[in-house]
C-alpha cells in the first residue's frame, strides 16, 4: 500500500475507528497512541465521540456513539463497521494513522514556510515541525522473562559508554546517549573549559554540537585553539602568536579542520530551537552553555528554569542525544564560604537534580587563587559512585588534568566500583463519504 496519499490516511483513519466498534476491547490502545490531531473531519469528530465515551468510563459502541453525536452521524458509523473485517491489524491500523497524520503536517508546515514573509515565522513553523517528528508511542510493557533474556544478551556484549576527556572519569561515569547531564560551576570556575575540552574529545567518535547563549563562536574557538594548540590564551588575544606557536597550530589544522564538532551562537534560543538544530544536524552529544540563559515561559526564574530543566531531560530521552547542560551556581553565603556546593546550589531550580542522570560540581581549591586546582564533585551519579577529584588547571592554554598524585577518586572507585562495572499492512478497503463540513458537532 501506498502510504503518502490522503486516501491512505483516510482509509487508516476509517480502520482504526471500525476496530473500535467492532471490538471495544482494542479502545485503550488506540487512546494511548493516538491523539486528536491524528484524525481530520468526520473521522477526527466521530474519535472525540469515543474518547469521551472511554474517559467517562462507559461502552463504546455504535449506539453510544451515535448518541453522542447524532442521527446524521448513522449512516458513517455503521459504513465504518462494514468496512473494516476485523480488528486483528489494529496495531497496523494505529501506526500507518500516526505516519499518515504526521506526513500530512509536515507537508502543510512546509507549505508555510515556502509562504512565510518574515524569519520569525520560520522559526516557528520549525519548531512546530520538530515537535511533530517525536511522535506519540505506545505504552512499552516488558514482562521478567524478556527482562531477563533481554539482560543476559546485553551482558554478552561489551558496553559502550562515553568516554571522557579526563581519563579518571571513565571508572566512574557510564553515561549513554539519552542521558541528561550537568556541570555545575560558579563564574570563572572553568566549567566553559572543561566542557570545550570534553566536547573535542567525544567528537572524535559522535557528531557534537555545542550551543553558546554567551559568547560567540569566535571566541569559543580561540579558547579551543588554546587549548590545542598550547598556545597562551595572552598570544590569541593581542595577536603576537609566535612562528613556533603557528607552526604547530598548521601542523594540528588537518584534524581541527576534520573533527565533528560544530560551535552554534545560540543567544535567546529556546528549547525547542536546541531540539530543532540538533535534529536537522544529526547530534548525537549536545552542550549548552549554559542552562540559565535559554529562554522559556513562566511567571518567575524558578518556574522558567524548571520549565528548561524538564524539556531538556525529556529531548535527551525522545532523541537519544547526550545532553549536557552547563549550570550556574548560586552564590555562597558568607557563612557557608569555604566549604564545597552541593547540588542544592544549582541556580534557581532544585528540579535541575531531579532530572539528571549525572551532575558535576566544578569549583576551587583555593578561593584566593583563580589559576589554581579545581576540586570536580560527581555530585549525582545514578548507577556508580560519588568520589571528588582534584584537577590542575593550566589557565594560560584553558587545559585540566588529574592532579598528579592525587588519588581520592580512585581509591574510592577501587573500594567500590567493581561491583558497577556492567549496567549496565491495512487490507485495502473503498472510501466512504465523509459528512459536510457544515453538520453539527457535538462539542
Amino acid at each position: 500500500m501506498d502510504l503518502t496519499g490522503k486516501d491512505n490516511w483516510l482509509e487508516a483513519q476509517y480502520s482504526v475507528l471500525g476496530s473500535i466498534l467492532i471490538s471495544p476491547e482494542v479502545a485503550p490502545m488506540v487512546v494511548r497512541s493516538l491523539s486528536e490531531g491524528d484524525f481530520y473531519g468526520t473521522c477526527k469528530t466521530v474519535y472525540k465521540a469515543m474518547r469521551q465515551l472511554f474517559a467517562g468510563e462507559k461502552p463504546i459502541d455504535p449506539v453510544s456513539v451515535i448518541g453522542i453525536l447524532g442521527k446524521e452521524y448513522q449512516d458513517f458509523v455503521v459504513q465504518l463497521m462494514e468496512i473494516t473485517p476485523t480488528a486483528a491489524n489494529i496495531a497496523q491500523y494505529i501506526a500507518l494513522c500516526r505516519e499518515q497524520a504526521q506526513m500530512r503536517g509536515l507537508k502543510d508546515i512546509a507549505q508555510k514556510i515556502t509562504d512565510a514573509k518574515k524569519p520569525e515565522e520560520i522559526r516557528g513553523l520549525f519548531d512546530k515541525a520538530s515537535a511533530l517528528m517525536v511522535t506519540k508511542a505506545g505504552a512499552q510493557i516488558t514482562t521478567m522473562a524478556d527482562a531477563l533474556r533481554e539482560f543476559f544478551d546485553d551482558q554478552q556484549h561489551p558496553p559502550e559508554y562515553l568516554t571522557w576527556a579526563i581519563g579518571a572519569l571513565n571508572t566512574i561515569l557510564f553515561a549513554e546517549h539519552g542521558d541528561f547531564i550537568v556541570i555545575g560551576g560558579a563564574p570563572s570556575a572553568g566549567k566553559t573549559a572543561l566542557a570545550l575540552q570534553c566536547a573535542w574529545h567525544f567528537a572524535q567518535k559522535d557528531k557534537c554540537g555545542f550551543f553558546s547563549l554567551e559568547t560567540k563562536h569566535k571566541k569559543v574557538f580561540a579558547r579551543q585553539v588554546s587549548t590545542l594548540a598550547k598556545i597562551s590564551m595572552g598570544d590569541i588575544k593581542r595577536h603576537t602568536i609566535s612562528n613556533d606557536d603557528w607552526t604547530r597550530l598548521c601542523t594540528m589544522s588537518g584534524d581541527i579542520s576534520g573533527r565533528n564538532l560544530e560551535l552554534i551562537d545560540a543567544s535567546e534560543y529556546t528549547v525547542d530551537d536546541i531540539r530543532a538544530v540538533t535534529m536537522m544536524q544529526g547530534y548525537k552529544i549536545i552542550f549548552i552553555d549554559y542552562l540559565q540563559l535559554l529562554r522559556s515561559s513562566g511567571a518567575n526564574r524558578v518556574e522558567q528554569v524548571t520549565s528548561i530543566s524538564l524539556s531538556l531531560h525529556a529531548m535527551a530521552q525522545s532523541l537519544g542525544v547526550t545532553v549536557i547542560a552547563l549550570s550556574q551556581l548560586s552564590r555562597t553565603p558568607k557563612e557557608q564560604r569555604g566549604k564545597l556546593p552541593d547540588m542544592s546550589s544549582l541556580r534557581e531550580s532544585g528540579q535541575i537534580e531531579q532530572d539528571a542522570d549525572i551532575i558535576m560540581l566544578l569549583s576551587l581549591k583555593d578561593q584566593n587563587n583563580r589559576d589554581g586546582q579545581r576540586i570536580l564533585q560527581i555530585a549525582k551519579n545514578k548507577e556508580g559512585t560519588r568520589p571528588d577529584m582534584v584537577l590542575d588547571f593550566d589557565g594560560a592554554t584553558q587545559t585540566f588534568t588529574k592532579a598528579k598524585g592525587d588519588g581520592s577518586a580512585q581509591g574510592k572507585y577501587v573500594a567500590d566500583g567493581k561491583k558497577a562495572r556492567a549496567r549496565k499492512s491495512a487490507p485495502e478497503c473503498e472510501q466512504i463519504t465523509m459528512l459536510p463540513d457544515d453538520t453539527p458537532v457535538p462539542f
